[in-house]
């Protein structure tokens, strides 16, 4: 037995013997744990405050205490615990979210995610700044499936709300978190909240993260894969008789090394020697040791302002939200791994200004209505270079390409809730979205004349516009207080766009948006106070996906040591249809035993689907990429008072995700993995105190976060190891 498994089996006995230990201080305290029973949990996914239970749309909330606990800092952390939600981060600044096996892997400044990030209703939709550092969060509700009718634009595959906490108007809070672990990991994080007076009161949250890298760098003799964000939020809240009015402000700055890409297959023999060389200075090392040969970085600063204005009228509330916000991202990373020290580097630079003005009434107790205007004015500056460092180490000898895109969008919207009877409620809702687009591409074949990555040097200017009206129908069925049964058909559209790289004329074509209709019905049940179970169960057709390829350009030959590194082609795909099922639970069986549980279950292929220049051109009938079949969670948490003179929770959670295709090669598949991780804590008496031991990935598995190919190869990117620390929190509040 080697000595990794001898750690994993610790992990696990350590764990085993710190359940046992909980159940035998609450038998001998003989005392009542804090828990009994299921807590309400309260969305605004409506644009209005109401029960998860009631709202007839899947939507997994997560709370603060969850994010905190299961060490939850962005949508990478957050995906393990939301069925039907993947993250695949090809670098910082190109992270692909997918939700029930939708997303665009298109990063181009004309293209858009086909997953919104909304944070306090304000729109983040540049692959640059879709996965903000999540601290200070009230709650992260994720919206699964279309979102045609209330949510900005481009959520067709769904959305994911991210909500800060408000402002404390009653009294100070003060609360300082120091955390501390493995690869030398320290966090720090502050706050202050409270009433300035009468009608003011304010907000400062600053939060750092800071770790060395867990990959060792053999060729550079360099540490890969850290850690180091800094993030700061500000708000200022003021609060009359009719009226409130929330400012916003934040910061955020990272600062990492490369992200250690390794070369995972010799499936065509088409660079014979990178595999190669990376066993001879890896061995079975594992994804701790790599071997790049051109140093890497990523740096992103984040940073924007907003003002909520709500007027309360009579029983209504009109809303304003003004935002403005800023982003840029200079990275540089090595695509290969090993021996040729090819970089990819980007520069993206986008600003953007939003504007939203909402109503939300209701007539009686029966009818509740919705309605607004939505405005995004976007503009992207995006430059993207294949640097091969060994013939020309300068971007003005590489293949580059830039695109500069002014994207403006409006829509109106608008959604009502009738109940026409005393069991049933109608939801009607629509929303008309356009957008137009304006790019100038730049796009230039190196002098170096080596990869033909991008072929053809031609400048041009291309505009379109798009729009669509989305309508919803929902039906609800409420026979008890615990029992909703609903069923809902809704379409989804993203408007067309530019692709990424084009290598010709042509390619600046205009692509065509995307339509999705979604058919779900779903059940949200509270068996008994202690059991909540909710499913959902949904088709959804999908018309003419934006997708990006990467291959073999028309008339090149592969060859051993002649590849051909590829082109980037981005096409509309034609049909493809998602159909699965996703079910989460809550179970208290006992006073401070808490068990949840996720499972998502995807059925997410091409219908009809031809790529040009392509080694397997015929796509129909094959799985869709970044689709898990079967993904899930599970944990299990255990409170109880009065142990040291405070009270202590325990918890572990175990997630799986099944393999995946990472590209259209049907070779390059993201193997299933499933980790395990586990948090003690102990409060104070007091509750000013509290102290905790965690670990993630317990058992040291070794996983691919992400696959891409390069010349008919794939390469990967792998997830973190077995990471573990204590955190210690200091909170002055009455």
């Amino acid at each position: 037995m080697t000595i990794k498994h001898v750690r994993s089996a610790a992990a696990v006995i350590l764990l085993a013997l710190s359940t046992m230990s909980a159940s035998r201080w609450a038998r001998a305290a003989g005392t009542e744990a804090p828990s009994d029973g299921l807590e309400e949990i309260i969305v605004t996914s409506q644009r209005r405050s109401e029960s998860l239970q009631t709202v007839p749309i899947a939507i997994t909330a997560v709370t603060a205490a969850d994010m905190e606990r299961n060490g939850i800092h962005e949508i990478g952390t957050l995906a393990n615990q939301v069925p039907g939600l993947t993250f695949s981060p090809f670098s910082p600044g190109q992270n692909i979210v997918s939700l029930r096996g939708v997303s665009s892997n298109d990063d181009g400044a004309g293209t858009d995610n086909s997953v919104a990030v909304f944070v306090d209703d304000v729109y983040l939709g540049r692959v640059s700044n879709i996965n903000p550092e999540m601290f200070d969060v009230d709650r992260v509700e994720v919206l699964r499936g279309p979102q045609g009718t209330l949510y900005g634009k481009n959520t067709i595959g769904g959305a994911i709300n991210v909500i800060s906490a408000r402002p404390d108007t009653d009294s100070l809070n003060v609360k300082f978190t120091a955390d501390v672990g493995n690869f030398d990991r320290h966090n720090f994080s502050g706050l202050i909240t409270g009433p300035l007076s009468n009608t003011w009161a304010a907000k400062l949250v600053v939060s750092t993260r800071n770790a060395e890298g867990w990959a060792n760098n053999v060729v550079l003799h360099t540490k890969e894969k850290n850690d180091n964000d800094k993030a700061v939020r500000g708000q200022l809240l003021r609060t009359g008789e009719s009226s409130e009015l929330l400012l916003s402000a934040d910061y955020e700055r990272l600062r990492v090394e490369d992200v250690a890409r390794v070369p995972l297959t010799h499936f065509t023999n088409n660079l014979p020697n990178l595999v190669a060389v990376y066993q001879s200075l890896c061995g079975d090392v594992g994804p701790t040791c790599v071997t790049n040969p051109s140093d890497g970085h990523a740096n992103r600063f984040a940073w924007g302002s907003s003002a909520k204005y709500t007027d309360h009228i009579g029983s209504s509330d009109l809303i304003s939200i003004t935002a403005f916000r800023r982003s840029y991202i200079d990275s540089a990373m090595d695509s290969l791994g090993a021996e040729i020290p090819l970089s990819n580097d980007v520069f993206d630079n986008t600003t953007q200004y939003s504007e939203e003005l909402r109503w939300v009434s209701s007539v009686g107790e029966r009818f509740k209505y919705v309605g607004g205007l939505w405005f995004l004015r976007e503009d992207t500056n995006r430059l993207r270079a294949f640097v091969l460092t060994a013939v020309d180490p300068t971007l003005a000898g590489s293949d580059r390409y830039r695109g500069i895109d002014r994207t403006t969008s409006e829509a109106a919207f608008g959604q009502a809730d009738w109940q026409f009877a005393d069991l049933w409620t109608l939801t009607i809702g629509g929303r008309y979205s356009h957008d137009f687009k304006h790019i100038s591409n730049d796009s230039v074949h190196g002098v170096n004349g080596v990869l033909f990555i991008i072929p053809n040097t031609f400048s041009n200017a291309r505009e379109a516009g798009w729009g669509k009206f989305t309508p919803k129908v929902a039906i609800r069925y409420q026979p008890t207080d615990a029992l909703n049964v609903y069923g809902t058909v809704v379409q989804g559209f993203k408007s067309g766009g530019f692709a990424a790289s084009p290598t010709r004329i042509q390619d600046t074509n205009p692509l065509r948006p995307e339509l999705a209709t979604n058919v779900e019905v779903g059940a949200k049940w509270e068996v008994s106070s202690h059991l909540r179970a909710n499913l959902a169960v949904f088709d959804t057709r999908y018309k003419d996906l934006q997708i990006q390829s990467f291959g073999p350009p028309a008339g090149c030959v592969q060859g051993p040591g002649q590849p051909c590194f590829g082109e980037f082609e981005t096409f509309n795909a034609g049909n493809s249809e998602a159909k699965g099922a996703e079910l989460e639970i809550t179970w208290v069986p006992l006073n401070g035993l808490t068990i949840t549980g996720t499972y998502g279950y995807l059925d997410a292929k091409f219908k009809n689907l031809f790529l040009p220049n392509a080694d397997y051109p015929n796509q129909s009938g094959q799985d869709a990429i970044r689709a898990p079949r079967n993904k899930g969670s599970a944990e299990v948490r255990y409170q109880w008072p009065e142990l040291f003179g405070g009270h202590i929770e325990s918890s572990a959670t175990y997630s799986y995700t099944g393999s995946q295709r990472g590209e259209l090669e049907p070779y390059a598949i993201q193997p299933a993995y499933s980790l395990v991780d586990a948090r003690s804590s102990w409060i104070s008496p007091s509750g000013h105190f509290e102290v905790s031991l965690w670990g993630k990935n317990l058992a040291d598995k070794a996983w691919v976060a992400h696959v891409y190919t390069i010349a008919a190869e794939v390469f990967g990117v792998y997830g973190e190891p077995r990471t573990y620390g204590a955190t210690f929190s200091w909170r002055l509040k009455p």
